[in-house]
């Protein structure tokens, strides 16, 4: 096989000694590149998540309190939904709908102009808003990020003393916030505005022969200001206005009803704040909580940064001063606070590399030269990213930590061939020129070999795709940056710190305390790597005469791979992270009131006080709502903690005083768990109607749980309320003339209230609500009692029309895309979950379904979607880097030996996680697709110098334990500083909202570690099984084809040996 055409060479060999020979112009090109990084690193903005994570989003939230969930589906959901279906970029449509009102979820293409799009939706919102109930008063159209996470949630202890603390919170705290640059949404949770309730008692009011429903009307309709249109008077023109609105509470109360009767003889009127059916409190306290969303395109720290001296000018407002402010979580601070770990873990692992470095050359000059190649790289990468409006963000930051341990691999070839040559006796200009041009060719694969892995990304779809994207700019930059360090700025540093007969002797202090350095370090280094350098040759000589006995290992270590690491490993969405809080979630009969659940909450944050000292956790902020409620304590990062957050939170639970019904939980709602697979299986049901779903969600739970393996269906931690309905007779009710349309406004109307228009109260709109007193909507059966008025004058009971029946109804109603889902929820056994997943999902197969209703896509599937994809793209990568390779050796045969540096790195990714017991998740799959780039760079390496060998005649056995010695310790200072950089990533914690880098880390660490560990070994051995395939083809071919023919094919003889 003869040496292809160096190009690579001859163009390294002319930039190498056009630096040599325009030094100036080198420098200000370093120069040029150093303040251009400073001013983008200084400049690039800071995030947690990079740009079209969740992709470009807008959320409308119609508030209906207290409403049935099917009413509001029907009432609102449905036209909402049916206008927004024609907004244009449409991705998917999201919708919730419970007691409380209607959220939509609205997801845009990429690329889509926001701004277009939000006034688009708000006019389709306006369309929409004609057929809403009339009580529903505001809908709110949000820009928020559509990652969910609140940029800052504060919680504020409010003072018992106050009697309007309303108007001071939304003077002095809301509206100061909203006017934040980059703030979206501010909502307060535990904060109710006062209105003016019309309580109507029911008996007065019948007495008089007055109706709720026909009261609520008059009132709705008389409170208005109207424009008349314009007259004419002396000559000028006039806007004439029809107002009819009231000034002071005793109008209202003194508005008459009939000639004699007046609404405060039948109605109570009071200012007062509306009736709760949740509380917070902080510490203990009485509280509210103001969460804060940021603007999906506004910089997380700068909105943060601004919230923050907000709040601290707020903290000096004496308005203020008896409140108590707790900042419970501050995403800007997190966002620094996971960038800082990562640049820290970086920065260590850039020392330890360095550390490394010196061990192995036990130069300091040419240490500190090979380790300034990462920051210049790292700025030339940081400057392509600023003005390509990237933003440094966990994925993108995580790629140039990645890159530091690669970055100082191409500059340490370069300069340890210098070296080389220099020390064989050629001057310091022709070593600096030749040493460069001959390793040109391998760094420029190597690196174009790691870079080539995220072509796929434009072919995959999924999770992964967004990974490997984020991943593919900083990591490609940084790496094609080294190889212009390494060719332009190393040798010429090299050359101006190499020795020369001319040069000064070292001061003979300097020189003694190098030399005694120097002494140990070869010492250390003769006692370990030199000897492992040594032993690797004898092993080598050993297995290229036995090569059968070397294949038969190989086998058996796969075989025992597969066997034991590899079933054990499995591929999840997410690692379970260790947090810095922890939640107690409680669920609770419906026989417990609201000031029950108050006062068994109360006796919860008694054993939390108790403990705070000794498990040393910072505060504790509760929620309590009908049927349950939750307490989230966070830790003071300041201090250690002997336990973990989680541990902490079961030891407690524990100790929690117990009720007759209550369900404790611990922990946070985590889909870690069931996105391994193995401890439950999820049908998603899809349909249009909720009724045909539940039925058939009913029908396929016994067949779930006779499949053999399902421990149970897994019950909802938040159940549904029981709902009663009043179903309207409509035969009795035409008989009686009574209009379903008065019996559903009159019920409505006295459970849930109905709002007026607003009271004009001391410079500001008050809401109005008008309802009956408490005494007449708590009884069913005083509901029943009614009297509905007739067509004809009269009334009749409410239950003479309707009859009572209790409805199941679900506490919300999800739909996506205008379809309605149910899900199915089945824990299996984790010794049999794999054979009991396998089972349901031949069950799915099975079930004959409804028209019109469908099983969609369960996390688990879209799981394993995303391994099939990731799959897929590492086999694209596999294939570009053979043929990567192919293009620059000219050779079919010459890549396939290479190439097998893959399993073998896959070898060590199985075992690190099946030592570390960790799962593969979502980073690690991306890890694995970028090593496949990495580990075939000291492959790469080492048989180009067998090549090279090669066509200067040495023989073939003589030219593999030559290349294997001498390529020794370049390859072993890239594999150490690249598996050294990635430790500190690797076992730090991440902050609460940030990734796990756990098996991104291992992937690169096990892979790394077996691909450099046998690559020395297997590689030239089985460089000489398809060399020996390369002679027997070529002999067959030779006999049908001209040998110019063979030669393209790069199936030529070898060259014979000197």
């Amino acid at each position: 096989m003869s040496l292809p055409e160096d190009h690579a060479g001859h163009m390294a060999g002319g930039l190498t000694e056009f630096s040599l020979r325009r030094r100036i112009t080198v420098l200000v090109l370093l120069l040029s590149i150093l303040v251009v990084g400073v001013v983008a690193t200084i400049g690039i903005p800071l995030e947690i998540f990079p740009r079209g994570y969740t992709g470009p989003y807008l959320h409308v939230w119609v508030p209906w309190p207290n409403a049935p969930t099917q009413e509001v589906l029907d009432e609102i959901t449905f036209p909402l939904e049916e206008e927004l279906s024609s907004v244009r970029g449409l991705s998917r449509v999201n919708s919730f709908s419970t007691v409380n009102g209607c959220s939509v979820f609205i997801q845009f293409k990429q690329g889509t102009d926001m701004n277009v799009a939000y006034r688009e939706v708000r006019d389709r919102v306006q369309r929409a808003r004609v057929l809403f109930p009339e009580d529903v008063d505001r809908v709110f159209i949000g820009k928020e990020d559509a990652s969910g996470i609140p940029v800052a949630v504060i919680g504020m202890a409010i003072d018992p003393g106050l009697t309007d603390y309303y108007t001071l919170l939304k003077r002095e705290v809301i509206q100061p916030l909203e006017r934040i640059d980059g703030v979206a949404k501010v909502t307060v949770d535990g904060l109710e505005e006062k209105e003016f309730l019309i309580e109507v008692d029911r008996e007065l009011a019948e007495g008089n022969g007055l109706n709720l429903y026909q009261l609520a009307q008059e009132l709705g309709a008389d409170n208005f200001t109207l424009a008349s249109g314009h007259v004419r008077d002396a000559g000028r023109k006039w806007l004439l206005r029809s107002v009819a609105t009231y000034n002071t509470i005793e109008e209202v109360e003194n508005r008459r009803l009939t000639p004699t009767v007046r609404l405060k003889d039948v109605a109570r009127v009071k200012y007062d704040e509306p009736e709760k059916r949740y509380s917070v409190r902080v510490n203990s306290r009485p509280a509210v909580a103001v969460v804060i969303f940021k603007e999906g395109e506004a910089n997380t720290v700068e909105v943060s940064r601004r919230i923050q001296r907000a709040f601290e000018e707020m903290q000096q407002n004496p308005r203020l001063s008896t409140m108590y402010f707790e900042v419970l979580f501050n995403q800007g601070a997190v966002v620094i606070e996971s960038l800082m770990n990562l640049v820290n873990g970086g920065l260590l692992g850039g020392f330890l590399a360095a550390a490394i470095l010196f061990l192995f050359l036990r130069r300091f000059r040419l240490t500190a030269i090979i380790t300034l190649s990462i920051p210049l790289s790292l700025l030339i990468a940081l400057a392509v990213m600023y003005f390509a409006g990237e933003s440094l963000n966990i994925l993108t930051l995580l790629a140039l930590m990645i890159a530091i341990g690669m970055l100082v691999d191409n500059s340490i070839v370069v300069a340890e061939n210098i070296h080389r040559f220099h020390k064989e006796g050629l001057p310091r200009r022709e070593a600096c020129i030749r040493g460069a041009a001959e390793i040109a060719l391998a760094i420029t694969m190597a690196t174009l070999t790691t870079v080539v892995v995220f072509l796929p990304v434009s072919l995959v779809e999924g999770e992964g795709r967004f990974f490997l994207a984020r991943l593919a700019l900083p990591i490609s930059v940084s790496l094609l940056a080294s190889l212009l360090v390494a060719l332009v700025f190393v040798p010429l540093s090299v050359y101006l710190t190499l020795p020369t007969d001319g040069m000064h002797q070292r001061a003979s202090l300097l020189r003694w305390s190098h030399e005694r350095v120097n002494a140990v370090l070869r010492h250390v280094y003769e006692l370990t790597f030199e000897r492992l350098n040594t032993g690797y040759n004898h092993a080598l000589a050993f297995f290229l005469t036995r090569r059968l006995e070397l294949v038969l290992l190989l086998g058996l270590v796969f075989a025992l791979t597969q066997l034991v690491a590899f079933r054990k490993v499995r591929f999840v969405e997410q690692q379970e992270a260790d947090q810095t809080s922890f939640q107690i979630r409680v669920q609770s009969p419906p026989e417990y009131s609201l000031d029950e659940l108050r006062e068994y909450f109360g006796e919860i944050e008694k054993v939390l006080a108790a403990r705070q000292e000794e498990y040393g956790f910072k505060g504790y902020f509760t929620l309590v709502f009908p049927r349950g409620g939750n307490i989230e304590a966070w830790f003071d990062k300041d201090r250690e903690m002997k336990l973990s957050a989680k541990a902490i939170g079961e030891k407690l639970l524990k100790e929690l005083p117990r009720k007759p019904g209550m369900k404790l939980f611990t922990g946070r709602e985590n889909r870690a768990e069931e996105t391994k697979g193995q401890e439950v299986f999820v049908f998603q049901l899809e349909g249009d109607e909720a009724a045909i779903l539940d039925e058939v969600a009913e029908r396929l739970e016994p067949l779930v749980l006779n499949v053999e393996g399902v421990l149970g269906i897994r019950e909802s931690e938040q159940p549904a309320p029981s709902e009663m309905g009043l179903v309207i007779d409509r035969d009795r009710a035409t008989a009686s003339a009574v209009s379903p349309e008065m019996i559903a406004g009159l019920v409505g109307y006295a459970l849930r209230g109905m709002a007026l228009p607003k009271f004009n109260y001391e410079g500001r709109e008050i809401p109005v609500r008008i309802r009956f007193e408490e005494r007449d909507r708590t009884s069913f059966n005083t509901l029943v009692g009614f009297q509905v008025p007739t067509a004809n004058g009269g009334t009749i009971p409410l239950s003479a029309v309707t009859q009572q029946r209790m409805l199941k109804t679900p506490k919300a109603i999800f739909r996506a895309n205008k379809r309605t889902t149910r899900t199915i929820t089945a824990e299996l056994k984790p010794d049999r979950a794999k054979e009991a997943r396998e089972r349901l999902m031949a069950l799915q197969q099975q079930i004959d379904l409804p028209e019109g209703v469908t099983f969609g896509t369960s996390q688990i599937q879209t799981v394993n979607e995303e391994l099939r994809n990731m799959a897929f793209a590492a086999g694209l990568s596999i294939i570009f880097i053979y043929l990567l390779m192919g293009f620059l050796f000219e050779s079919f045969v010459l890549p396939l030996s290479i190439i097998l540096t893959i399993p073998l790195a896959g070898l060590g990714v199985v075992w690190a996680h099946f030592a570390a017991g960790k799962d593969l998740d979502y980073l690690g799959a991306v890890g694995a697709v970028l090593l496949i780039g990495v580990v075939v760079n000291n492959a790469i390496v080492l048989i180009d110098y067998v090549i090279r060998l090669r066509a200067e005649g040495v023989e073939r056995r003589e030219a593999l334990l030559l290349a294997a010695h001498r390529r020794f310790r370049p390859i072993m200072m890239t594999a150490l500083t690249t598996i050294i950089g990635m430790i500190p990533l690797t076992f730090q914690q991440p902050s609460d909202i940030g990734l796990s880098y756990k098996s991104f880390g291992l992937t690169l660490i096990g892979g790394m570690t077996t691909a450099t560990a046998l690559t020395m070994l297997v590689v030239p051995v089985f460089y000489t099984f398809f060399d020996d395939a390369r002679e027997a083809l070529s002999r067959v071919v030779h006999r049908v084809m001209p040998p110019r023919k063979t030669a393209a094919l790069g199936l030529e003889p070898p060259p014979a040996a000197n």
